[in-house]
């Protein structure tokens, strides 16, 4: 049985186990462009809005705790979604809902750019996480559905270096965009992108048949999971600042729809979600470790940009230039790892991995007013240096811990938690930040106090202790597993 799509890296994996191609496959390498070009676009998106968060901020009129909606809603419906998506492009052909996800996603990028208060941006925002989650679900399906089992490698390592691309070209672009044109330019350069991938998709991506027959979409499941977890979170995100009934309300409400998602995921036939894989504890484990290491990417994608501009000074371009460090240290670092990784094993790695992250963060958590350009780029370089050398191992795990025939949904589960784990990063950092900087101010505070940097000081020290100290459970977690794995070896 299938249980759902391959997701590594945001893409869909397919039956990896296939010798052979579908008949799309005379056109592979024209099939690649136009996934890649997808790939680099919606990888590039995400990436270039960090950078212009500071700049939003004051052109909107909106505080901190405002802002970093622009951010949250994105990863959310990408969350809610992704699953969906992985889903029907299985029943109903993963071409299509890749079309139908640039489609929506070029759509939305263009309400961005067109975009005059911050409600109507962060709704623009949600539709572009709508789109995103189709083709993002579907995206390397098709590429291994394209490429026989010989090239596959090479093929998916190249939409590997696509999305490293995508990550060190948005801080650098979007700095650039932001320095010489209005932010909207930022998301109007989408739209020109997704008609050409849409042309050349049209000529080159193949119509084959799915491969889900006699199988239904779980409709009930679909109805209960996407509200859920979209009144769980945005609720636990409008409850930052102050709580009211309306909000606590909607937690209820969600809270309660993905606990019935959970019994009726039990009984159907063809689920979503295969509970029964988290019975496995190292499975959980590693799955854990993974959402609490995504937490604090979501923390200092979010944080690094407000300290480099509103607090240092430094304008758009320069801050993404030195922003960038962090995705060159991953695109350096990662492949590395991964080649060690199959030298060594993946235990030690995701121990020392996350380590080192902790260790970077908590140092990114002292920067003052004083520090270095290079004391900036070292203690950054080195968080990213712990997260690059945890994920290509942990990933391997997580495949390794289930049967063949669930890795599908264990695939999918990986992408969640990375999606998840960025969006409750990006929620909770600010939650914690405006808090301590009221505490700081004497009043209550939800944007940076213009004079003040120390405000904003002494809220970053905290959010980056806070955050240490969670990857420091998370690398307990992973500490113990390997502990008893190598118990369990003798």
């Amino acid at each position: 049985m299938r249980w759902g799509p391959y997701f590594y890296g945001g893409g869909y994996m397919g039956d990896v186990r296939s010798g052979t191609a579908s008949a799309g496959s005379s056109n592979k390498w024209a099939i690649l462009l136009t996934v890649l070009i997808m790939t680099f676009m919606a990888t590039l998106d995400s990436s270039i809005v960090n950078v212009a968060l500071p700049v939003m901020q004051k052109a909107l009129g909106a505080g901190l705790d405002q802002i970093q909606w622009i951010s949250s809603v994105y990863l959310l419906t990408m969350c809610a979604f992704l699953l969906v998506f992985g889903r029907l492009g299985d029943l109903y052909g993963k071409v299509r809902y890749f079309e139908i996800g640039v489609v929506i996603f070029s759509i939305g990028s263009l309400m961005c750019g067109m975009s005059t208060s911050l409600p109507a941006l962060v709704a623009s925002r949600a539709v572009q996480g709508i789109g995103g989650a189709s083709a993002m679900a579907n995206n390397m399906g098709i590429i291994t559905e394209a490429f026989p089992a010989r090239e596959r490698g090479r093929a998916l390592g190249l939409l590997a270096s696509f999305v490293a691309l995508g990550m060190m070209c948005g801080p650098v672009l979007g700095g650039f965009i932001v320095s010489m044109f209005p932010w909207e330019g930022i998301f109007l350069i989408n739209v020109p992108v997704g008609i050409l991938s849409l042309v050349i998709g049209h000529f080159t991506l193949p119509r084959s048949t799915p491969e889900c027959v006699g199988q239904s979409m779980d409709v009930k499941g679909a109805v209960l999971l996407v509200p859920g977890m979209l009144l769980t979170f945005l609720s636990v995100t409008m409850m930052q600042g102050n709580a009211s009934p309306a909000a606590a309300l909607a937690l209820v409400a969600g809270a309660l729809m993905l606990v019935f998602f959970g019994l009726h995921e039990r009984r159907v036939e063809h689920p979503l979600v295969n509970l029964a894989i988290f019975s496995d504890r190292h499975f959980a484990v590693n799955v854990v470790c993974l959402f609490i290491s995504f937490v604090a990417i979501g923390v200092y994608e979010l944080m690094t940009p407000f300290y480099l501009q509103d607090a240092r000074g430094f304008d758009p371009g320069a801050s993404g230039l030195i922003f960038c460090i962090i995705p060159l240290v991953n695109a350096v670092a990662g492949p590395i790892s991964g080649a060690v990784s199959d030298r060594i094993g993946c235990n030690l790695l995701t121990v020392l991995g996350l380590g080192a992250f902790s260790v970077g963060l908590y140092l990114t958590g002292t920067l003052e007013m004083t520090a270095t350009l290079p004391q900036i780029l070292f203690y950054l370089g080195l968080a990213s240096f712990g997260t690059s050398i945890f994920q290509s191992p942990n990933n391997s795990l997580i495949m390794g811990s289930v049967s063949t025939e669930m890795l599908g949904f264990a695939g999918s589960v990986s992408a969640l938690a990375r999606y998840l784990g960025m969006a409750v990063g990006i929620s909770g950092s600010t939650s914690i930040l405006y808090g301590q900087m009221s505490v700081a101010a004497g009043r209550h505070v939800t944007a940076f106090v213009e004079g003040r940097p120390d405000i904003f000081l002494y809220g970053y020290h905290i959010v980056y202790v806070v955050t240490a100290a969670l990857v420091l459970v998370g690398f307990a977690l992973a500490m113990g597993r390997m502990i008893a794995r190598r118990r369990s070896q003798r």
